[in-house]
């Protein structure tokens, strides 16, 4: 238990209803960024964490957790966005597409550390891009602004955003293909489209 939770935890130990409502304050903007980069929506992101908020009230979720809140509501959204993920790719790709995809089971610690490193990567690959090509890329598919929006925030042309964009998934595309061939399908789906 970290010390800046201490008053957060006394108030859920009292007054349950308060306590999530504190928890939601304080962790609900962080949550849905960070959710946001893994579906690639706001709305979703912010879907996903309602929902988990909504579940951990519902069924007491926190008289459960002996360790940091934090830590467990973002494992919790990465995990939901994870799911979401192969959701939407199995709503996405063909019936015979899918019986070839390698079945996982996140909720084991091989689909959790698997979730984690594939995680890792894809920052790996948003990391490498060089910075203005970064910053486009993560207005775009992180905040879901529009080509003209991102070209009169940043004085550029509509082209030149666009042509940064392909070039930004090109190159994730390509870092992430030959490791994770899930995640490059979602990408490929996503991603540019």
């Amino acid at each position: 238990m970290s010390d800046d939770e201490f008053f957060i935890r006394k108030t859920l130990e009292t007054d349950p209803r308060l306590g999530v409502e504190l928890l939601f304050k304080r962790y609900y903007q962080p949550l849905c960024t960070h959710a946001v980069k893994f579906v690639g929506s706001r709305e979703v992101a912010e879907d996903l964490v309602a929902e988990l908020f909504y579940q951990f009230y519902s069924t007491d979720a926190f008289q459960r957790i002996t360790s940091s809140y934090r830590l467990y509501l973002l494992k919790t959204v990465r995990n939901r966005a994870y799911n979401y993920l192969k959701w939407e790719l199995r709503r996405n790709v063909a019936l015979d597409e899918v019986q070839d995809l390698p079945a996982t089971d996140e909720s084991g610690p091989d689909g959790v550390s698997q979730f984690e490193e594939m995680y890792q990567d894809m920052e790996g690959a948003i990391s490498a891009l060089p910075v203005e090509c970064r910053r486009i890329f993560l207005l775009k598919r992180f905040e879901g602004r529009k080509a003209q929006d991102i070209a009169d925030e940043l004085k550029l042309s509509v082209r030149t955003v666009e042509t940064q964009l392909y070039r930004a998934n090109q190159q994730i595309r390509a870092f992430l293909k030959d490791k994770w061939p899930l995640l490059f399908l979602l990408l490929y789906w996503g991603i540019g489209r």
